[in-house]
């Protein structure tokens, strides 16, 4: 299924290394601009779209718009868009340091804690943090320590949040809420797959990740580690339902967090058993973004590229419209490819 203009426009605005492919002959009308503006909300690209956007309003309008005299009106429009931005920059540098505070807490209780995505990502993966929002923090810890997790996240005032699951026990994950600021939520895991029946097919725990010292003190995954988690995040946590999943992977298999070490990328796979997420979130990345380095991971890694039907089941289009009105339509795609991952390695 081929991508509708606006679709397309999305997908080339999203690139966070730039505007690497020929941009869409179709051009946009200024009341495409805010319809375009929340779907890369929605898809957590919008700093980047916005950027990008920016760039081509100053210096070459006539290749967005219709008309290039739209330009002084667009600027004007998007001026709530930018404020929306800041907002969410303001939330990413509170959880930024919250983070390495509730590090630092748990280590000096006895308990190592990864940090997962979020701020991680943002800081190491894109030339501009602010680039990478994100809502929340993730932290990954050792099964034996979730008394201590517990116990820290309470003294230090944090209530837990109850989530209704599907089963009524076996998931990974427990969230906590900052106490000055609702809806700021701290999610723990001990294991990156949360659902304990994905877990068949995929399992990532501290133990399985290479990691390194950070810059500021505790653990943090290596350049391979982020790209395994960026996978395996797209994959089982998310089905393939945002662009930023698929950017992170890109910008992971770029090198943009440092070189990654094939064989410790490789032993991490076979052990984790992530190499279906793997083939599947580099393939896509690469389809999606044209990133060559993307798919010639696929093979450095000797993994079994995606076949025919599973390169028509899951599609850039799949990924484009799983946020906005036509959200629902890939539904069914999605719990196949949740079928083939509770077996497939």
């Amino acid at each position: 299924m081929t991508l509708r203009p606006e679709e397309s426009w999305l997908v080339i605005l999203a690139d966070p290394e730039g505007l690497n492919q020929p941009l869409p002959s179709s051009r946009l009308e200024t009341g495409d601009l805010i319809p375009l503006c929340n779907l890369a909300y929605q898809h957590g690209v919008l700093p980047v779209v916005l950027t990008h956007l920016d760039s081509l309003l100053h210096s070459d309008p006539g290749s967005i718009f219709v008309s290039a005299s739209d330009a002084p009106k667009a600027l004007e429009i998007m001026i709530p868009v930018h404020n929306r931005v800041k907002e969410r920059i303001a939330l990413n540098l509170f959880l930024t340091v919250e983070a390495r505070r509730l590090q630092r807490e748990l280590a000096i209780e006895g308990a190592e804690a990864v940090l997962l995505k979020g701020a991680d990502f943002a800081h190491r993966l894109y030339s501009t943090a602010t680039f990478r929002a994100f809502v929340d923090i993730d932290l990954l810890i050792r099964p034996e320590d979730w008394s201590i997790v517990a116990a820290t996240l309470t003294r230090l005032g944090y209530r837990e949040h109850e989530v209704n699951m599907k089963y009524s026990s076996g998931y990974s994950e427990r969230t906590w809420e900052h106490p000055a600021m609702p809806g700021a939520m701290v999610e723990v895991h001990d294991d990156l797959v949360n659902s304990p029946t994905l877990r068949r097919g995929v399992s990532v725990k501290l133990g399985d990740l290479p990691t390194e010292i950070a810059s500021f003190g505790p653990r943090q995954a290596t350049p391979a580690g982020l790209l395994l988690i960026a996978c395996v995040h797209a994959a089982a946590s998310h089905s393939f339902d945002k662009l930023q999943h698929l950017c992170d992977i890109a910008q992971a298999a770029r090198g943009q967090a440092g070189p990654v070490d094939a064989d410790a990328l490789r032993r991490c796979t076979e052990q984790t058993h992530a190499g279906f997420c793997l083939a599947m979130g580099l393939a896509l990345a690469a389809r999606t973004l044209k990133e060559p380095l993307c798919k010639e991971w696929i093979t450095r890694l000797g993994l079994n590229p995606p076949n025919l039907l599973l390169r028509c089941l899951v599609t850039p289009s799949l990924v484009v419209r799983a946020q906005g009105k036509g959200r629902r339509f890939g539904t069914w795609r999605r719990q196949i490819l949740r079928q083939m991952l509770k077996t497939r390695r």
